[in-house]
């Protein structure tokens, strides 16, 4: 996808995505609890970086955002238990559980250390048509 995207952009052109994935450096232990307790995207074998470059971007930025993540992770959490009724109602008990479960364990997962936030920007080379 990341090559199509390359594609897509002008010589000189950038693109720019955030990404939950685990942190680096993590014990399979701790790989297998970031796969769990993140998004399906966090369970990619390969660092960011590493599928931008494969790709053909160059001029990669990271930005790490997971402070702000954790605070959103956890304004959506409180904010949820707050409008608990209004919600069940809207999204019935089971569901309403389950995205408060989801968040908890995330929020968890953020707090231990091994789920970041990065925001990545890259840049179609110069002189490369394909």
């Amino acid at each position: 996808m990341l090559r199509a995207c390359r594609r897509l952009l002008r010589p000189g052109g950038r693109t720019a995505f955030h990404t939950i994935h685990p942190a680096s450096g993590l014990t399979k232990a701790q790989r297998r609890r970031a796969s769990r307790d993140g998004p399906v995207a966090v369970a990619c074998p390969r660092p960011h970086r590493q599928l931008l470059e494969a790709a053909g971007f160059v001029a990669i930025s990271e930005t790490d955002l997971t402070t702000e993540f954790a605070v959103v992770t956890r304004a959506w959490t409180e904010q949820y238990a707050a409008h608990r009724e209004d919600l069940v109602a809207l999204l019935g008990a089971e569901l309403f559980e389950e995205r408060q479960a989801d968040r908890s364990a995330q929020l968890g997962a953020i707090d231990a250390g091994v789920l970041r936030r990065t925001l990545f920007v890259a840049t179609r080379p110069v002189g490369h048509w394909r």
